[in-house]
């Protein structure tokens, strides 16, 4: 558009300004879960490998491919050095997020969200879900919020090595006993219930919602707090009046805007049902957690293997040696990790920088950073990690 000015006879034009339908939060490992993994020697969370990339480059590639390019990454204090160095060196779209550093390492998913409208997402998704499909859903239901969960394949159940490491099992509800109020039952007399879906951690959150978690400081986990409440507030209304959500948050929402001048748009009872919970169930692609790795062997560059070497249904990192008459299998190694002659790894995740010596035997072993595995040392099920102060 060009504006006019009578008085100068000089034309300007006005600068356009795009409007970001969604910011995304992503964050980026909290906890200690996988511990020695993210010690201080090797790697924050969402710089492990997986396939040989670090695994918040498939939730960036995922954000820009759905046109999100307002992305604010969270991390903790111990992290922010090298994830803020990885940020820099990845420039290959218009993706150009921006890093946030949380300074208290007890603090909560939750803790973070006290921003503007928002997705959010864990660093270590890993989808080929087109991004298109689930953010419709999202726009064209309009529920308070919308959480993916996915049918895990057959093959997730295997044993491939360190994914039982890479997964966050902290939450695993599956042997807990299941309870329903008659209340519950009443208003909502046929319930499927479903045992196989899983949490991707992967939610778009109405704008008010940031209100609700400013005004509640105890809510400081997304899964564990945020969801449960705003589950119970769709058939509780006492619990709707203590949170001050008696009547539905408003926002700015095109499409909702648009429908309600069209002849055919039926208006909904908002104030009978001010909070509406969705998931989305996806069942027909690939779609996993950290603890996902594929059956094949993958082989960092300029990794060099030494002859009558066998590597079975293993990842090997970048920059590595591997010495004469070595055999690894199901195994993953790090980048810039040694392994001399005659070594045996078997179900193990090396880490960064790691050396394991000559005719060193180790079965289901999780070896840290830096950390130095002696000649001729038989280890299982240990993690081995050098000492700190």
């Amino acid at each position: 558009m060009l504006l006019f000015d009578s008085g100068k006879k000089k034309t300007q034009q006005t600068q356009q300004v795009r409007y970001a339908e969604f910011q995304a939060i992503v964050l980026a490992g909290f906890g200690n879960y996988l511990y020695p993994f993210t010690e201080d020697n090797n790697l924050p969370k969402a710089l492990l490998p997986i396939a040989n990339k670090p695994m918040i480059h498939y939730v960036l590639d995922w954000l820009e491919r759905a046109g999100i390019f307002d992305v604010m990454i969270i991390a903790q204090q111990s992290g922010e050095h090298k994830i803020s160095s990885y940020l820099k060196n990845i420039h290959e779209g218009k993706l150009k997020p921006s890093l946030e550093v949380v300074r208290d390492e007890h603090s909560g998913t939750a803790d973070v969200l006290r921003s503007s409208d928002f997705i959010v997402v864990s660093c270590d998704l890993i989808l080929d879900l087109v991004p298109h499909e689930f953010l419709d859903y999202h726009r064209r239901e309009d529920p308070t919020f919308t959480a993916l969960f996915y049918e895990p394949s057959k093959s997730e159940s295997g044993s491939v090595a360190g994914t039982s490491s890479f997964k966050d099992d902290s939450n695993d509800d599956l042997d807990q006993e299941l309870s329903l109020r008659m209340s519950l039952l009443w208003k909502f007399p046929q319930v499927n219930i479903h045992t196989t879906l899983q949490d991707a951690h992967l939610y778009i959150f109405k704008r008010w919602i940031i209100d609700l978690v400013a005004q509640r400081k105890a809510i400081s986990s997304v899964k564990e707090h945020l969801v449960p409440l705003l589950l119970k507030c769709q058939y509780q209304k006492k619990l709707l009046e203590i949170e001050g959500i008696n009547k539905r948050k408003t926002q700015e929402n095109f499409q909702r805007r648009a429908l309600e001048y069209s002849t055919t748009w039926e208006k909904e009872d908002d104030d009978e049902y001010p909070v509406r919970c969705h998931i989305y169930i996806y069942k027909d692609g690939f779609c996993g957690r950290g603890n996902t790795v594929g059956n094949d062997s993958m082989i960092g560059e300029d990794t060099k293997i030494d002859e009558r070497t066998s590597i079975k249904r293993s990842t090997i990192g970048a920059h590595c040696v591997i010495g004469k008459n070595v055999k690894i299998n199901n195994s993953i190694l790090m980048d810039h990790v040694i392994v001399q002659d005659f070594a045996k790894l078997d179900g193990c995740v090396v880490c960064n920088n790691a050396k394991i010596e000559e005719k060193a035997q180790l079965k289901d072993c999780e070896i840290g950073g830096r950390f130095v595995v002696e000649s001729g040392l038989q280890a299982k099920n240990e993690q081995l990690v050098e000492f700190q102060d």
